[in-house]
């Protein structure tokens, strides 16, 4: 049986660097695709559309894009993917084919050109060293933030968190985890298959189609995209349908979404940054997730 399972993950992560994963690719010059249908609201069902401000109308997306993971050089990103495909071979496995979640992150990894010995090397780690940590904090400004770290060492975890926050202005606090809900989040690009540009108004008739709970307009290292928000059981099969209709998926992830959103002075919102960038670089640290505007 370990060897099936050694030599399927094998076979995974082959292909994974041999064929595009789905949705990414561009559909063959003059291939035909179906005309655009217009979708109406589902009888008794509420579509939640959040957009966020464009490039340069925002100053959070610019304080956090700019000085938090652009800063972080090439090899810390992989060690955050690395930290990623370790939580869901914990959660699920190690088999992508029978793990959704991890199949998801190991085609973001593709995307990043992560080395196949590095993702090889994940995905061996002895899991069971491997303690999952959530912890609830309150930033500048009255912000919350989650920090979702895999450690060997709780204790030295909490206390390094700890003494990140004292220094930058934050505090431990139990109750921020009520402000965030843990959701799939598909994120496509502005374009379809055939190159056109999908508006707001055909990415809420989309989401609709698909079974997505919300729709954010968003951008990140100055490019534009959507973020179709769903259920977390249903993030695999929405992913799908969205490429079914044209689509072209980013990325594919569960993550922690706040419920509502706070707007900071400029001088809390600089410390928020300086913060949250501190967490960030902390090794057992996989991501940190805030509710600031």
């Amino acid at each position: 049986m370990a060897s099936w399972a050694a030599a399927s993950l094998s076979r995974a992560v082959a292909r994974l660097y041999r064929v595009p994963g789905p949705g990414i690719r561009a559909a063959p010059q003059g291939a035909s695709q179906p005309e655009p249908r217009c979708f109406g609201r589902s009888p008794g069902r509420t579509l939640h559309v959040s957009v966020a401000a464009h490039a340069g109308h925002n100053k959070w997306s610019k304080v956090r894009h700019i000085k938090g993971p652009k800063d972080l050089e090439r090899s810390r990103i992989f060690s955050k993917l690395s930290l990623s495909i370790r939580l869901a071979v914990k959660d699920g496995g190690p088999n992508p084919e029978l793990n959704s979640n991890l199949a998801n992150i190991l085609e973001v990894c593709r995307s990043k050109h992560m080395p196949k010995s590095t993702i090889e090397t994940a995905l061996k780690i002895e899991k069971t060293k491997d303690i999952y940590l959530l912890y609830g904090c309150r930033g500048p400004g009255g912000s919350s933030l989650l920090v979702e770290a895999l450690s060997n060492s709780s204790s030295r975890c909490q206390a390094d968190i700890r003494h990140i926050l004292n220094k930058n202005g934050g505090v431990m606090a139990e109750g921020a985890r009520h402000s965030f809900d843990k959701k799939g989040v598909v994120v496509v690009g502005v374009e379809d298959k055939e190159k056109q540009v999908v508006n707001l108004e055909r990415a809420l008739e989309l989401a609709i189609e698909a079974g997505a709970e919300d729709v954010k307009e968003a951008e990140d290292e100055e490019k534009n995209f959507f973020q179709f928000i769903c259920d977390t059981s249903s993030l695999h099969q929405v992913r799908k349908k969205l490429d079914s209709l044209g689509l072209c998926s980013v990325s594919c992830s569960l993550e922690f979404i706040a419920h509502s959103k706070v707007k900071l002075a400029d001088p809390d919102l600089e410390q928020a940054a300086r913060l949250i960038q501190a967490l960030g670089n902390h090794d057992d640290v996989i991501q940190v997730y805030d509710n600031i505007e």
